[in-house]
């Protein structure tokens, strides 16, 4: 059994109309030195990977990396710290550095991951034990309803992670909304 998390932290964006994350960078950071911990997390340096502020390609990339070529008994863990956003259809999509919007205010999806394409790539790995933690506005607007949704009250919440199947962790109440 092998442990593998893609930690992903977008605080700087290229649109001017979503608002700097300062702490997304950091909160992904400081999961990593807690993943990477021997006594706390217990990955190992190599099976722990930081995106900071990455383009559409890059995040789809690497989402794509973490879920294929698991293990029935290996973990992936996938944390996104960032804007979350909802397109005029009320699908999620998860911002990026280069994430921006059509001159109406509707959301450039292509310039975006959505989380469909996360959840396909979750049913495509072998991996049986998957954590997806979003910290991010929306992120109750993610496409599985037949996982474990853990919502901690005002943000805040607490699980084991050690015989999960599938769980997605809500990192911030569903009532506040960053300027987006």
């Amino acid at each position: 059994m092998e442990k593998h998390a893609l930690l992903i932290g977008v605080s700087q964006y290229s649109a001017s109309d979503l608002s700097p994350l300062p702490a997304a960078v950091a909160d992904a950071r400081a999961l990593r030195r807690v993943l990477r911990h021997p006594k706390m997390g217990g990955f190992t340096d190599a099976n722990v990977t930081l995106l900071e502020n990455p383009d559409r390609q890059a995040m789809e990339t690497a989402i794509e990396e973490l879920f294929s070529g698991r293990n029935k008994d290996d973990l992936a863990l996938l944390y996104f710290s960032g804007h979350g956003l909802k397109d005029d259809a009320g699908r999620l999509y998860l911002a990026t550095g280069s994430t921006r919007k059509h001159p109406n205010g509707e959301l450039v999806r292509a310039s975006a991951v959505s989380a469909s394409a996360v959840h396909e790539n979750m049913q495509r790995s072998r991996a049986r034990r998957q954590v997806v933690i979003l910290d991010s506005c929306y992120s109750g607007a993610f496409p599985d309803r037949n996982i474990a949704l853990i919502s901690g009250r005002n943000g805040y919440g607490k699980t084991s992670f050690i015989s999960c199947i599938k769980l997605l962790f809500v990192g911030a109440n569903e009532n506040m909304r960053a300027n987006a």
